[in-house]
């Protein structure tokens, strides 16, 4: 009986101890398992951090991205807006110089042309002065040259005389040789006989013409009122008609 209640003694204390050896096991491996949990938890933690970190970078990333896309786009309309005003001012700047280099030309041309007249004017003097001597009566009046014909070559036309005709083919020839000129008879009064004076610049020009084989269509006879003077003179002058419609064509086409 006392081997009996010892034995009961002994295996009561022994399923004491398995007992308390489990519970004590089991209590270490609960600790484990809240340490498993959380260091898990830690690790969820930090996860959820560095995820909302990196969202945040990334969504920072994204619109620094669309805001360096949109001042990309403006810059590229600015260039293109001002290379297209770049181009259109090359254009008009352009135009501009045409427009000079034309008007330049059309300036060019007029000057030309007074020059040539002038140039012109400047010949048939010199060649007159050559031909009728340095004393001879003659001026340069409103771009023409003007011959004012003495009394004794005035009164010879109509009588023929040989020393009139030697001076009238020496004209002539100077005449000739500007076959472009203008030659206008004035028949001056100082009387009023306008008539008279008409008279005899006519026949002077009818002797140029047939005589000395000039032009009709270069030839004019006019009078005019001298004042206190009297006289007969032969204006010479290079063909202004035709200079100055060319002169008014551009003039209007310049306005």
């Amino acid at each position: 009986m006392i081997k009996y209640s010892l034995f009961l003694l002994v295996l009561t204390l022994g399923l004491t101890n398995l007992h308390a050896q489990k519970k004590s096991d089991l209590l270490l491996e609960i600790q484990n398992l809240k340490a498993s949990r959380d260091s898990i938890n830690n690790l969820y933690v930090v996860s959820k951090k560095r995820e909302t970190v990196s969202k945040t970078e990334a969504e920072s990333y994204k619109a620094q991205a669309d805001e360096l896309l949109e001042t990309n786009g403006q810059l590229m309309q600015n260039i293109n807006n001002f290379t297209k005003a770049s181009i259109e001012k090359s254009e008009n700047i352009g135009k501009t110089l045409e427009s000079l280099q034309e008007k330049e030309a059309k300036l060019k041309f007029i000057n030309d042309k007074f020059s040539s007249h002038d140039s012109i004017a400047l010949a048939i003097l010199t060649d007159l002065k050559k031909t009728l001597g340095e004393n001879s009566a003659i001026n340069v009046s409103n771009g023409a040259v003007v011959i004012s014909l003495n009394e004794a070559t005035r009164n010879g036309i109509a009588a023929k005389d040989a020393a009139a005709d030697a001076q009238l083919t020496k004209i002539a020839t100077v005449l000739n040789k500007y076959s472009e000129a203008l030659v206008i008879i004035e028949g001056v009064s100082n009387t009023g006989e306008f008539d008279v004076a008409l008279n005899q610049a006519t026949l002077l020009a009818n002797k140029f013409q047939k005589q000395f084989t000039i032009s009709n269509s270069r030839l004019m006879a006019v009078t005019k009122d001298g004042g206190f003077t009297e006289g007969l003179n032969i204006r010479i002058s290079p063909k202004f008609d035709s200079f100055y419609f060319q002169i008014r064509e551009l003039v209007k086409e310049n306005k």
